[in-house]
């Protein structure tokens, strides 16, 4: 009974120790598509297998997460580089970590929707009609980006601001607007429920979003940011190897209408890797000319000073 007893006890306390010495990393996500990876390694354990105790904290705004994160309340952070450079431009200790998206032929992540009543339109052809976006924001960036490749001059469409994406949904589908620029799994519903799709940011070839960790887990032998990474590259060789075995997981988190749950593509997403320094210049020249940033901020401000 003794020996029985020693037994327990000594498991109780290695488990104790061994969940002690998990590193804690409160991680801010919004229930978007690109965070399936991280709802994999907390669902599969795979952080915990690299000593990681990750708590993904989801918030429904990016105010709130940008918030959060630069009151000291969050310890990693998924998010777009715009957001990401406007809160190291306020001095919050973190690098990008990772890629968590970068543009994809088959898997327009966003795009511009056309009204039920504009459906089957050209943008070219549509002089004066209002575009509803964020300001200031990846959205409006990549609303440039995608005039462009339609080669559409500034200021031919109206652009109306419309900060809540539902919002902008409505208005959109009851024809208050013309246009609007969307997200997945959203830009499928526009057109679900009778809109069009008329230009997509995936053949832009740019990274979008962003894993973001504070510099502490960048000291000490970085064993906290290469666990992450280790743990990260299982989570995506898992979705890419079983896409459907986390549709519902998918469903779940990342807010997928239910009349698209059984057909939305579950996306592939890309192995760790960091934005290229041209990609930040051009992101950061297009904050500069906004009036975002007053300065170009150096690289070794912004990136891992390790490659994942």
């Amino acid at each position: 009974m003794k020996k029985v007893l020693f037994t327990v006890v000594a498991v109780l306390l290695f488990s104790l120790v061994a969940h002690a010495e998990n590193t804690k990393i409160r991680f801010g996500i919004l229930p978007v598509l690109d965070t399936l990876p991280l709802q994999v390694g907390v669902k599969d354990g795979l952080f915990a297998e690299q000593g990681l105790d990750v708590e993904l904290i989801k918030f429904m705004s990016a105010l709130e997460r940008d918030t959060a994160m630069q009151t000291g309340l969050l310890d990693g952070y998924f998010g777009d580089l715009i957001a990401t450079y406007m809160l190291i431009n306020r001095s919050v200790p973190m690098y990008i970590a990772l890629t968590s998206w970068r543009t994809t032929p088959g898997y327009p992540m966003f795009g511009i929707a056309l009204s039920p009543a504009s459906k089957g339109g050209d943008l070219r052809d549509m002089k004066g009609a209002k575009l509803g976006l964020s300001k200031s924001t990846v959205m409006e960036f990549l609303a440039d980006k995608m005039e462009d490749s339609l080669e559409i001059s500034p200021g031919h469409l109206e652009r109306v601001e419309i900060k809540k994406i539902p919002i902008r949904l409505q208005m959109l589908m009851t024809d208050q607007i013309e246009a609007a620029l969307l997200p997945e799994p959203l830009l499928s519903l526009a057109q679900f429920k009778g809109g069009g799709v008329v230009a997509t940011a995936e053949t832009l070839d740019i990274p979008l979003t962003v894993l973001c960790l504070n510099r502490k887990y960048f000291s000490d032998g970085a064993e906290a940011y290469t666990g992450f990474i280790t743990a990260y590259k299982e989570a995506v060789r898992r979705i890419a190897k079983n896409p459907e075995k986390y549709r519902q997981l998918m469903a779940e988190t990342c807010r997928i209408p239910a009349p698209l749950v059984s057909k939305f593509p579950v996306y592939p997403y890309p192995m760790p890797s960091l934005p290229t320094n041209s990609e930040l210049d051009e992101v950061q020249a297009w904050m500069i000319g906004k009036g975002l940033l007053k300065d170009k901020l150096p690289y070794e401000m912004v990136l891992s000073p390790i490659i994942p």
